[in-house]
């Protein structure tokens, strides 16, 4: 017997969202091209977007790879272009995407067959837990208007019931930590509540419980260290849950929970605008209908805000048109320290924030990003990830995994790591822990890795943050050797990038202005690289580098002043008022920054320097510490001792 698994007001949300031209417009043209055996993929989670039509003369070969890369063979068999002639059906009610549904369907099930070639290909278990999603929504639509023949709905089942039996073998170790797990184990779940499969619901709930568990850091992030796959593992997780609370299925206590965490995580990652950073392998997507889903299933009002203002579209596909989200509940300062993978989130106001790395590599979806930072302003990015564009082992997929596609410091032009192939890595850059400080006027994150150990050098980075308008970032390398240091600062992809000086530069996008200044000895260049902020697509972006050399020591301080004029940055020497002693600006450099409304006073110092007394000041501002800042008159702020 078939349960219905999603809502009974489908055709709802299709005349809901038929209101959105540019939905309308999207659907019927993957819809059109479908029912022509041509086949693009370029709806919002599309986890491998591809914009190239590939288009089928004759019989469709369903393990086609094109381009070279596999990936659009997954793509192709995740079925989403199903949904899209479903619900233009739904929209139009002309035949022909309906037949065009019921003919690709009949094909694929008659023409594949589970086999070596096709386990990697068309059965790949990972692509049959997704589809089945595709697969339910389709024919809950069509069920709405009564348009599949009985045949037809006996072949569906058949179909989802090879499913079943498919996904309960594929569960290894692999999949308990895997996204892959949770994706099929979703799936898992969807075709055994069709089917009233009571024992196989409760082994996909019983593995999603431990998954979930497995792959869930305290801290509220996804293991893999992507923004877009802990994305895809809460939308599968939510939509389980969602199910099975609806059909009365007894849900794990823990699996709630730690899904309850998954999300907060999402929502705490994510910048401002809800909209996925470039982390380890990810796209720019919005995610905020997750976080909406979320926000109704554990009625978080902290969500809702969070959540407020985003896409709608998909929210309404597993809720009814006058669903209402819990009470907003706002969040004062969205700065915070994931410290159990070594990420941290530091918010200069509502519209300002930077993004701090170094920690858990992750999975293979894990960039080398060891101290890589961005940062969002006034709704964009201004110095940015450069993406992943391609999953093909090459030299697009090295560079833009490697350690040169990130904001970093580089030792005598090495990376940090040794990558083997697209997914491998050796010799990985290890961390060390991570500090941060993130209340307050003046927030600090502060790490270091050992990437550069066997060329003799240890590359450390802290950042701190200044009100709402400034951001320095202090650099020190310790080495036993002489080196050179290129530190590397990726520029969003259209951004106005102008030289005012040696060490002074404009950047400008949109309504966003900033200056960088490079405070300390060093030799700047602009230059172009490449980003991705979608799979398949390469973009030319400008990159600043800063050039020294260490030789034992080297201390450097940028200063990222989000103003719209360039304040006054002074160099100041930090010395010990004991004695007078001046210290060596290889381990201490001190600034002082000023504007209309604020005048900062900045020291920062490399390691404990006890010659010439204990006590170190730095223009007006004495402390016993290695950084601190003191703000017109109040206290210094303590950031490191």
């Amino acid at each position: 017997m078939r349960k219905r698994i999603y809502l009974d007001d489908t055709l709802s949300y299709i005349r809901h969202c038929s209101q959105d031209p540019d939905w309308t417009r999207q659907l019927l043209d993957i819809a059109d091209k479908a029912v022509d055996n041509t086949f693009i993929f370029t709806d919002r989670y599309e986890m491998e977007r591809c914009t190239r039509p590939v288009h089928f003369d004759g019989a469709i070969d369903w393990n086609h790879i094109p381009f070279g890369d596999q990936e659009w063979c997954f793509a192709f068999s995740r079925h989403t272009f199903l949904v899209n002639l479903a619900r233009a059906y739904s929209l139009t009610r002309d035949e022909k995407y309906r037949d065009a549904w019921i003919r690709l369907f009949e094909d694929f099930f008659h023409n594949t067959t589970i086999d070596e070639t096709t386990r990697e290909r068309s059965w790949r278990t990972l692509e049959c837990g997704i589809r089945i999603e595709n697969y339910i929504r389709s024919i809950e639509i069509f069920e709405d208007a009564k348009a599949l023949p009985d045949d037809v709905m006996r072949d569906i089942d058949a179909f989802l019931a090879t499913h079943v039996d498919y996904l309960l073998e594929a569960h290894t170790a692999f999949h308990r930590l895997s996204n892959w797990g949770v994706l099929q184990d979703h799936g898992l779940l969807l075709a055994a509540s069709w089917l009233s499969m009571e024992d196989v619901q409760k082994e996909a709930l019983r593995r999603l419980d431990e998954e979930i568990r497995l792959q869930t850091m305290d801290d509220g992030i996804h293991w893999e260290q992507s923004t877009t796959y802990h994305a895809e593992v809460l939308h599968a997780v939510l939509d389980s849950l969602l199910v099975a609370t609806r059909l009365g299925l007894d849900i794990p206590s823990s699996l709630m929970e730690r899904t309850h965490l998954l999300a907060r995580g999402l929502a705490g990652i994510v910048r401002p605008d809800g909209i996925c950073h470039l982390f380890g392998d990810s796209d720019e997507m919005d995610v905020r209908d997750i976080l909406m889903k979320a926000a109704v299933l554990f009625d978080d009002g902290e969500l809702s805000w969070i959540a407020q203002g985003g896409a709608d579209n998909d929210f309404y596909a597993s809720f009814p048109l006058d669903q209402r989200l819990p009470e907003p509940v706002a969040i004062a300062d969205r700065s915070r320290f994931f410290q159990d993978t070594g990420n941290v989130i530091l918010a200069l106001s509502s519209d300002s924030e930077v993004r701090f790395h170094c920690g858990l590599y992750g999975s293979g979806h894990g960039h080398f990003d060891q101290l890589h930072f961005d940062i969002w302003h006034k709704g964009v990015e201004i110095i940015t990830d450069s993406g992943r564009y391609t999953y093909v082992d090459g030299k697009e997929r090295r560079h833009l995994k490697g350690s040169f596609a990130h904001n970093t410091i580089i030792v005598d032009g090495q990376e940090m790591a040794k990558m083997t192939d697209s997914w491998g890595v050796e010799d990985f850059a290890e961390p060390l822990a991570m500090e941060a400080k993130v209340t307050g006027a003046v927030k600090y994150a502060s790490s270091a890795h050992l990437g550069y150990m066997k060329r003799g050098a240890l590359p450390r980075r802290s950042i701190l943050t200044l009100g709402s308008r400034y951001v320095i970032v202090f650099d020190n390398v310790a080495s036993s050797d002489e080196c050179d240091i290129d530190t590397l600062f990726h520029i969003d992809e259209g951004t106005d990038v102008k030289r005012l000086g040696d060490d002074v530069f404009s950047l400008s996008k949109g309504n966003a202005k900033a200056y960088m200044v490079f405070a300390t000895p060093c030799t700047t260049t602009l230059g172009e690289s490449v980003m991705s902020k979608r799979y398949n697509e390469l973009l030319p972006c400008p990159l600043i580098t800063a050039k020294t050399k260490c030789t034992g020591r080297l201390v450097n301080l940028t200063v990222i002043c989000l103003t719209d004029d360039l304040p006054t940055i002074k160099r100041e020497k930090v010395y010990k008022p004991l004695s007078g002693l001046q210290l060596d600006e290889s381990v201490a450099a001190g600034l002082v920054i000023e504007d209309k409304e604020d005048r900062w006073t900045v020291c920062t110092a490399a390691t404990e320097i006890p010659s010439g007394g204990f006590l170190t000041a730095c223009g007006d501002a004495q402390c016993y510490a290695r950084v601190f800042v003191k703000r017109n008159d109040e206290p210094v702020t303590v950031l490191k001792y």
